[in-house]
């Protein structure tokens, strides 16, 4: 059977090609945030596609569990609603911070009930009210001082020794580079301490910055990452604060989102993921590649958020809040690139209510950093493919008992990732 063609006139096509490149310039002009750009094949996530036949993270594996708010008083609001990290002192008290920019501490763990060890409560006590913002990932240092990224403000810190009052501390919010300019810290996302030097490590996911959703009031933290995304520009950088100096100064550039941060127990090295890459990066402090920044790991099924490396063993842990849709890689993957740009273009002008959602999943990635015995992989993939009892997993800590605390900025519970 012959297949009928319909004659594309040379002409015509040129037509629509200029046309694009019209339309492209007139929304560009009117967008605050840059013109989407192009993105290199090797810049695009290229991890393998989920497998919705594992569901290695549902309740019924016997492999998670969930801690839920224990409210004293009927009809009090809950404290705990979205905690993304989860967070533990030097004795080992877990903390958490909330969308209402609270640190709380929870403790007092209980079966909910006797036949179900699947489901705990916990006492959750406000520590400290950190002021207006959203205060996301955090670590304590050797004493009693908490870093914490605040999307709006920048690198926090708080010590709860203080007398008579912890006060928050406003440790850096804009930084010097080395031609002398200065640029600010606009998107501080997530933190972790060097435990040879004391040096802050932290993340500055992009230059899109945080503003409120005026339909409900909060700040919406997730609308900048969309944006970045969608845009492409990869503005996402790391750096390090040195509390022995009070200078920050800039490690790596070019992540596509720079998102979790994680130092190993030597600090000879820190990591951090490019969340829309879907790339885990390596930063050598010490030793012969001294200086030198690496891709590591991109085998993932899903976008890549906060990161956790074990000290103990050569694990780290990745938290996947999203699947990476075949929908969402073929954006980029649009010939020829005018056409890619356009859209991205329109996505990116949507009103917010209208942009983009990632599907309901939630993942959690272990896998071994490398050594000089083997090379980076992935190890195992926890999942739940359609988030039917977590969903949205964006932050995931190692806790004193080798379990994995996994954090969301969605959720009112926190999961816990028994996998060994």
């Amino acid at each position: 059977m012959v297949k009928a063609q319909i004659p594309v006139s040379p002409i015509g096509f040129v037509s629509v090609i200029f046309a694009a490149v019209g339309i492209h310039q007139l929304l560009s002009k009117q967008f605050p945030h840059g013109r989407p750009v192009d993105l290199a094949p090797s810049n695009r996530h290229s991890g393998p596609p989920m497998d919705p036949t594992n569901v290695s993270l549902r309740l019924s594996n016997g492999k998670l569990t969930k801690i839920y708010e224990r409210v004293e008083e009927e009809g009090l609001p809950g404290l705990m609603v979205g905690p993304e990290t989860l967070i533990f002192d030097k004795n080992g008290t877990m903390y958490t911070l909330t969308e209402q920019s609270k640190l709380v501490s929870i403790t007092d763990f209980r079966q909910k009930r006797d036949d179900d060890a699947s489901i705990m409560t916990a006492k959750v006590t406000e520590v400290a009210d950190l002021g207006i913002g959203r205060s996301i990932g955090g670590k304590f240092d050797s004493g009693s001082c908490l870093y914490f990224a605040d999307v709006l403000k920048g690198l926090c810190r708080i010590c709860l020794d203080r007398t008579p009052k912890p006060v928050v501390e406003l440790v850096a919010s804009r930084f010097q580079l080395e031609d002398g300019s200065w640029s600010d810290v606009t998107y501080a996302d997530d933190v972790d301490i060097g435990p040879r030097t004391g040096h802050v490590y932290f993340s500055d996911a992009t230059d899109v910055k945080l503003d409120r959703d005026l339909k409900t009031g909060k700040w919406d933290i997730w609308y900048p990452s969309k944006l970045e995304g969608i845009r492409g520009l990869k503005s996402g950088r790391l750096l390090r604060y040195k509390p022995e100096t009070g200078e920050v100064d800039l490690i790596a550039s070019g992540a596509l989102f720079a998102n979790g941060v994680a130092v190993d127990a030597q600090e000879s090295f820190v990591v951090f993921t490019s969340t829309f890459e879907g790339k885990v990066m390596k930063y050598h402090l010490t030793g012969e590649k001294e200086g030198q920044l690496e891709t590591i790991l991109t085998d993932f099924p899903g976008f890549l958020d906060g990161i956790d490396c074990s000290f103990d063993s050569s694990l780290c842990f990745v938290a996947m809040p999203a699947p990476a849709t075949p929908e969402l890689k073929a954006l980029f993957a649009i010939r020829p690139a005018i056409l890619s740009r356009l859209i991205r273009t329109i996505l990116m002008l949507l009103p917010r209510g209208l942009a983009p959602d990632a599907k309901p999943y939630g993942g959690v990635a272990i896998v071994h950093r490398g050594d000089e015995f083997s090379k980076p992989s992935v190890k195992q993939i926890y999942q739940d493919p359609t988030g039917v009892d977590i969903s949205v997993i964006t932050g995931v800590t190692e806790g004193p008992d080798g379990k994995l605390y996994l954090g969301s900025l969605h959720n009112d519970f926190i999961g816990v990732l028994d996998y060994q």
